[in-house]
């Protein structure tokens, strides 16, 4: 049975019966069975993987992007959560392309995650490319499992952090420079 069959059972299993007998059911079944899979699709498969470009570093200051936007599915109910990355890092020896940061964020977002998870990978990407003297990477995010369906609390956000070396000592600056840089972005 392909997967296209597949979605079209699990909708006829799940479907009421009054909402089988609407107008729209055998359209519904038509189309909306092979939409499914390709979105899931979409949402799952990771392309190639992507040529990290790195050069040699010049600077030894934090470099951060934040709001980098992102979507991913939770792998317990395979409901989207949807939110933005911040991601920094303090250079050693190599900086990396600006577009590196947001293709990293995007690349592991397809997949089944827990957003912990996510987080982690991002921040174990970016120190095997880059070596850094240090790595955060903060993801919120809204996830549709708890804010459509179970505890139902639309807006409620859930925010994972990862830190690395300089970022994870809180008596050094860097940390607080970049979640006062978070901060000025949530203004």
């Amino acid at each position: 049975m392909n997967l296209v069959t597949q979605a079209r059972a699990l909708l006829e299993g799940i479907v009421s019966e009054e909402d089988k007998q609407s107008s729209h059911w055998e359209e519904t079944l038509e189309n909306t069975p092979a939409r499914f899979v390709k979105g899931i699709r979409e949402l799952i498969i990771r392309g190639d993987d992507f040529e990290f470009t790195t050069f040699p570093a010049h600077v030894d200051e934090m470099i951060a992007m934040t709001n980098i936007r992102f979507n991913a599915l939770c792998a317990h109910h395979l409901f989207p959560f949807i939110g933005v990355a911040h991601v920094a890092y303090v250079p050693k020896n190599l900086v990396a392309g600006l577009s590196k940061l947001v293709r990293t964020v995007q690349y592991y977002s397809k997949g089944l995650w827990m957003q912990e998870s996510l987080t982690d990978r991002i921040a174990e990407r970016l120190q095997t490319e880059l070596s850094p003297l240090g790595i955060a990477v903060v993801l919120k995010a809204e996830h549709l499992c708890y804010t459509i369906r179970g505890a139902q609390s639309p807006g409620t956000m859930t925010t994972t952090s990862k830190m690395t070396g300089c970022f994870r000592n809180p008596t050094e600056t860097a940390r607080q420079e970049f979640f006062e840089l978070i901060k000025m972005q949530d203004n």
